[in-house]
């Protein structure tokens, strides 16, 4: 999730100022009983913040996505060879039948 420890401590440092200012609008929201503007914009923030880091636990890196494809690619081979087996069936049936046809018409009209 995080390319490095900078990174981290930047989020880190950023949470917890936004907590702090979040807490703050919360008691004041509580006290005066309204909204203001300079309230709104930490919980706004906060809000995306949140959403952010959420996007970014469930993203899908580069990796997976290869890993994903390996697997398709696997799923492709499996596939291909019930392919050839759906092939050699179907020739099998067709002359099971044939050959039931030849043999009604021989019991038909030699016996």
């Amino acid at each position: 999730m995080y390319k490095d420890k900078e990174q981290m401590m930047d989020d880190k440092i950023l949470s917890e100022f936004l907590d702090n200012a979040v807490q703050q609008a919360k008691t004041r929201i509580a006290e005066d009983g309204c909204l203001r503007t300079e309230d709104a914009v930490p919980l706004m923030l906060k809000s995306q913040f949140n959403h952010i880091a959420h996007l970014e636990r469930d993203m899908v890196t580069r990796a997976d996505f290869n890993g994903l494809k390996d697997q398709f690619s696997g799923l492709k081979d499996q596939f291909s060879g019930l392919k050839d087996q759906f092939s050699f069936l179907k020739w099998v049936i067709i002359f099971g039948f044939t050959f039931l046809a030849a043999l009604q018409m021989y019991i038909a009209f030699v016996k």
